[in-house]
């Protein structure tokens, strides 16, 4: 019996499809089940490392709330910005700025808190306030989860400190 070239090609294109299918259910049920760890890497991006308590007991957190600090860089001084902790949604913090803690109720807690900015100022008579210097400023957050309460933060600060 002799097969068309026609036939041939046809053969040749079902066989090679079959074989792509079976290479493709192959990979798929072959690839771990399991998801993947997750792996920690101590920078800014992921969280890992030790944070001080309010005791003074090292602690580690696995999740790194900090969104970013404010202000940003480049985005204005402390005389004319407001100052603090962009966080993600969950988390809230406290603050204190240049060695002066800051009461909660004089912190800004309109819309800002509910984007989880925690902030301060800016600081009417800055340069010549309380609280802001013109540069050098050094802000740190004790941050919590909103349901443990601000007697459970945590102490973390801007790596490399501020500057504005």
């Amino acid at each position: 019996m002799v097969v068309s070239p026609q036939r041939q090609r046809l053969i040749i294109v079902a066989l090679l499809g079959l074989a792509f299918a079976a290479i493709v259910t192959a990979s798929v049920f072959s690839a771990p089940t399991e998801p993947a760890a997750v792996v920690f890497t101590g920078s800014a991006a992921d969280g890992g490392g030790d944070r001080t308590d309010q005791d003074g007991d090292a602690t580690e957190l696995l999740v790194n709330p900090v969104e970013g600090w404010l202000p940003a860089a480049g985005d204005g001084t402390a005389c004319s910005e407001r100052v603090g902790v962009d966080l993600i949604p969950g988390y809230a913090a406290t603050l204190e700025i240049n060695g002066i803690q800051i009461p909660i109720e004089e912190m800004n807690n309109d819309a800002g808190a509910s984007l989880g900015q925690y902030t301060w100022g800016p600081e009417e008579d800055c340069p010549f306030g309380s609280v802001l210097r013109p540069t050098d400023n050094r802000v740190v957050a004790c941050i919590y989860r909103h349901e443990e309460g601000p007697e459970n933060c945590v102490l973390t600060e801007q790596p490399g400190g501020f500057d504005f």
